[in-house]
């Protein structure tokens, strides 16, 4: 049988590996004997382990002692390069040990300066052009100096007198954390909008940006957002992103990220647009859109470091573990581990083929990864160029792509950092650390030019030295750094005198008979005038109309601007509701919202059909509404309804979560009627009612509160009692639809009690369906009342598991309904062992003393080391694992929180994302979840101004609101301004504790599952 090239090579590096260790064994060595240091090669040598595809090759551009551990680069104007030099990798001063400090008293990072004086494409002179920098991470020209990110802070540097050293340097802000040497921030990047965009790390910190200008001080906490940086004020403000490090722009925008096991991210959302609706819940900023899946495969030419072979040794050794791991345990190699360095490149240097390609790096792996993209709705899909193969390999060990930069010359830059080892300290166990160099390599480093095969370089232009004109003419350049910094030096130069050219220049997607400009000449044309404040009508008409979508696209960006002076622009911008391009109609939703009021509620009108069909138009739709929202509910309720619902119930569920409540009386006067169907009205009530239970209050509180006329309160109160006997009525019909009966269920928790408390225990019957249960129990327990709690306790034996989860999930939320709950645990009605152990923990951490204390006098197990559980779980390890088994181990235990292909719940991580974890690495996951819980998946608890409890983890954050999403991926969105407590656990959302249900044998079943041998 034929073997595939992968597997091949995989079985061929397991059975190399078997045989190594096998010998090892045999000879016991000593871990210092086990672990021979890898000796560097110089770049010469260096060169020969490289493997190119396409006939490309690599150039040195700059070696050591001229650069040491570059990771970011950026060209000035006149083509000079300022390298990050991050000497100080893995330990800052204070962390380095003992011997570290003998083989190197200090350590610090540094901003080089590179210049080819010759003009042959060696960097000759290297000048140190800043020091004293901490765990430096990035770099970007402008304004003739440098920004520089070097946590805490991100500064401007500049020569005023010619040194080529720094003599001014200015703290734009501090603050970023710097507590994890894998989570800092980085990538500063030129957007096309005269902008810098970078990550401001996902360790977290509170941002101080010093008083300047006449401006105050003033402090921000980014989160887990990006920042953009508007190099003319230096004024900061968030967008989307947060990952590790790498962050790339291509020719339209579009930025795209990763982190070390999930190689290409792409940022969708607009977060300026999003929070103009401070009510909605903002979706997920990023998607993943690898094909291949977030850690995809890879294919390294390099052998493992001996440090990761002995760990693999200790494994291999084992006939019990040979047998039983899958062979990418066996060996250390197989998927994205250490992703860096993501970057599009854009030059004109390469085949038409490769431009707009993604080129990442994988530090770990010695190797270079390219990828196609492609459009895929408001975002893309990324898929593996090279099949089965990797762009670029190397077998020297010490080659580590950190980063790439678009180069003057077109070309791709590669920031070799060259080290022996690059790893985080605490992923490398204490006894192979101890014969681990980490600082190895620090006086090293090389810079190369990816060349295609044919490649005659040509001196970049020097653009210090241009005229306004040729700035302007360089725009056409087919080196997008070229169109960069010409665009970004017109900007700073701020003549006008450029303005009648670039005019021409972004009308020429109307006017094929005059000279032809790409589609990124016109685009970089657009924004320079707007960078110039030259922006005119007739330049937005030309971009509506050009026969490129994304020129369409930016613009309706930059259109409002206009608008509001010019409304004869409006058609315009409303008639590309019917474009072709799903990116332009999304754009289109966003643009309304910044129109005048009236041309915003007529055009959000007629797209609102399109947004009930369409989720991420849907959202920019919403994002849009919010100081019309009212008036548009009532515009779309005077209409046909039925082609709007779904607009109509998300927009009504933001008018309930609005502090004013005038739009929640409009809205229910509007919906009714008797002209308008169930089919809208009942979701639409539905939504409402949600939206008013955020804000802690409810339809009939909304309705004594209204200042409108007690005849039109009287009037509604008597509709919605029809509606509501009419939901009753159809909840006890056994003949109606399933739907109609959970629809109905939902809909009595909005009205009177004692109809509810008399109508839903009709259906805690063995002959209703689970479904129609659970929404029975969650109306009847948010009506709050002893006889509603009661009501769901006392058929509890009849309940199959998933209907008793319900019961347990809605009566944690209340104190009341928590007190109600251990009384019945306490009486006997319920056993401990039947309330599931996520809800126990709960109940043992409950933020109410008098349901916290009688939990853990009911429900507390003796605590336990997990330290020692681990290690009493360690033979799990070496037992053979069925999958099959371990699918209904998931399917029992994991399922509620855990995605596994197109099973489960999105709460905690995805299984894919953990598959390539090892055994060991999984039974602490498993066994101890809190000892090495990531931030974002701990657990919080908010509590209400009205009592309302809820917990889980933070899924979504805005200024207005927070969403927290528990188990069966449930989320509750909670208004800022009706918190009382906003509390963390410091724990994971999973629960301690798995051993008093799992023995080693379901452990090692599901790790099977987990991993993937089926």
């Amino acid at each position: 049988m034929e073997i595939s090239r992968p597997l091949a090579t995989l079985a061929g590096i397991v059975a190399a590996v078997f045989l190594a260790s096998s010998g090892l064994l045999a000879e016991e060595k000593s871990l210092a004997e086990l672990m021979p240091r890898i000796a560097p090669k110089t770049p010469e040598e260096a060169v020969k382990s490289f493997k190119l595809e396409r006939g490309f090759s690599l150039e040195l551009v700059a070696a050591e002692p001229a650069v040491t551990d570059p990771i970011d680069a950026a060209f000035d104007e006149q083509g000079r390069m300022f390298v990050v030099e991050m000497n100080d990798y893995p330990f800052l001063p204070e962390q380095r040990v003992k011997k570290y400090i003998e083989q190197r008293a200090r350590t610090e990072g540094r901003i080089r300066l590179l210049t080819d004086t010759d003009g042959d494409g060696r960097m000759d002179k290297s000048v140190v052009f800043a020091d004293g920098l901490r765990w430096p991470q990035s770099v970007c020209c402008a304004k003739g100096g440098i920004y520089v990110i070097a946590p805490p802070s991100l500064y401007f540097m500049k020569d005023t007198d010619g040194d080529n050293v720094a003599d001014f340097k200015e703290i734009i802000c501090t603050g970023f954390n710097s507590s994890n040497v894998q989570a800092l921030s980085n990538g500063l990047e030129w957007g096309r909008d005269n902008a810098i965009y970078f990550s401001s790390g996902i360790s977290g910190g509170e941002l101080t940006v010093p008083a300047r200008g006449g401006k105050p001080e003033y402090k921000f906490t980014p989160g887990r957002r990006d920042l953009r940086l508007d190099p003319a004020t230096n004024e900061l403000t968030m967008v989307g992103g947060g990952m590790q490090y790498g962050h790339t722009i291509d020719d339209w925008g579009d930025r795209f990220i990763c982190s070390n096991s999930n190689h290409i991210v792409h940022v969708t959302w607009p977060l300026n647009y999003l929070e103009r609706n401070p009510l909605l819940v903002i979706p997920e900023m990023n998607r993943s859109i690898a094909k291949e899946g977030a850690a995809a495969l890879v294919f390294r030419t390099s052998s493992a470091e001996p440090w990761r072979l002995v760990r693999t040794a200790r494994r291999a050794a084992d006939p019990v573990m040979r047998k039983n791991l899958p062979p990418s345990e066996l060996v250390p190699i197989g998927y994205f581990t250490s992703a860096t360095g993501i970057t599009v490149y854009r030059g004109g240097a390469y085949p038409e083929e490769f431009h707009g390609d993604v080129f990442i790096g994988d530090v770990g792996g010695n190797l270079i990864h390219r990828k196609k993209i492609n459009p895929a709705g408001i975002s893309h899909l990324a898929e593996r160029a090279d099949k089965d193969i990797e762009f670029m390999t190397s077998t020297d060990n010490w080659f580590r792509p950190a980063n790439f930069v678009n180069a003057p010359d077109g070309t791709l830059y590669v920031l070799d950092m060259y080290r022996e080892t690059i790893e985080h300290p605490i992923s490398i166990p204490d006894d192979i650390k101890e014969f681990v160099d980490l600082e190895s390599g620090y006086d090293k480093g090389r810079i190369w030019r990816l060349v295609p095969p044919g490649f005659r370089r040509t001196s970049p232009p020097d653009l210090s030295r241009a005229s306004t004109a040729e700035l302007v003419e360089a725009l056409t350049s087919p080196h997008g750094w070229v169109r960069d910094t010409a665009q970004r030096l017109l900007v700073e130069r701020q003549d006008s005198s450029s303005n009648a050219r670039l005019h021409e220049m972004v009308a020429a997607g109307q006017n094929p008979g005059q000279r032809t400009y790409s589609a990124q000449t016109r685009l970089h044309a657009l924004w320079s005038l707007s960078g110039l404040h030259g922006v005119q009508v007739g330049d937005v008409r030309n971009a509506l109309k050009d026969s490129d979508p994304h020129l369409r696209e930016h613009g309706l960006r930059i259109a409002p601007q206009l608008v509001k002076q010019s409304p004869e622009l409006a058609p315009n911008v409303i008639a590309l509701a019917h474009d072709d391009s799903p990116r332009v109609r999304w754009q289109l939703a966003f643009t309304l919202g910044d129109l005048p009021p009236e041309l915003a509620v007529s055009g959000l009108k007629s797209i609102a059909a399109f947004a009930a069909n369409d989720a991420d138009l849907r959202t920019a739709w919403l994002s849009s509404i919010y100081s019309q929202m009212g008036t548009v509910a009532v515009e779309l309720l005077s209409g046909p309804t039925e082609p709007v619902v779904p607009v109509l119930v998300q927009l009504a569920r933001l008018i309930g979560s609005a502090p004013d409540q005038a739009d929640s009386v409009r809205l229910l006067q509007s919906i009714v009627p008797d002209r308008i169907p169930d089919s809208t009205r009942i979701p639409v009530l539905l939504a409402l009612g949600e939206g008013l239970r955020r804000r802690g209050t409810t339809i009939t509180k909304t309705l004594a509160d209204s200042p409108s006329t007690n005849e039109s309160a009287d009037a509604i109160r008597a509709a919605l009692d029809h509606v509501f006997e009419r939901a009753a009525a159809t909840l006890l019909d056994r003949n109606a639809a399933e739907a109609d009966r959970i629809s109905a269920a939902t809909l009595l928790a909005l009205g009177d009690s004692g109809l509810a408390e008399r109508t839903l225990p009709e259906l805690f019957t063995p002959q209703t369906s689970p479904t129609l249960q659970q929404a029975a129990v969650k109306s009847l327990v948010m009506q709050g009342t002893e006889a509603g709690f009661n009501g769901v306790l006392e058929p509890w034996k009849s309940f199959g598991p998933a209907t008793r989860r319900e019961v347990v999930d809605n009566l944690v939320q209340s104190a009341k309904g928590g007190e109600v709950l251990v009384k019945a645990v306490e009486s006997g009605m319920i056993k401990p062992s039947e309330i599931e152990r996520d809800k126990r923990q709960l109940l043992l951490n409950h933020p109410q003393p008098a349901v916290r204390d009688a939990a853990r006098q009911l429900l507390a197990e003796p605590s336990s080391n997990r330290k020692q559980v681990v290690l009493t779980y360690q033979p799990a390890l070496e037992l053979k694992g069925d999958p099959e088994r371990g699918r209904m181990v998931y399917t029992k235990t994991c399922i509620q929180c855990h995605r596994d292909g197109t099973s489960g719940h999105q709460v905690g991580p995805d299984f894919a994302s953990v598959k390539n974890k090892s055994p060991d690495d999984l039974l602490i996951a498993i066994l101890d979840p809190n000892r090495e819980a990531q931030p974002n998946f701990q657990t919080y608890t908010a509590i209400t101004q009205q009592g309302k409890i809820y917990t889980g983890i933070i899924s979504a954050e805005t200024e207005a609101s927070i969403t927290l999403k528990r188990a069966e991926a449930k989320e509750d969105v909670v208004l800022r301004d009706t918190l009382d407590e906003l509390v963390s656990s410091g724990l994971s959302l999973m629960p301690e504790g798995l051993e008093k249900d799992l023995d080693p044998q379901q452990i090692a079943d599901l790790i099977a599952w987990i991993k993937g041998e089926r």
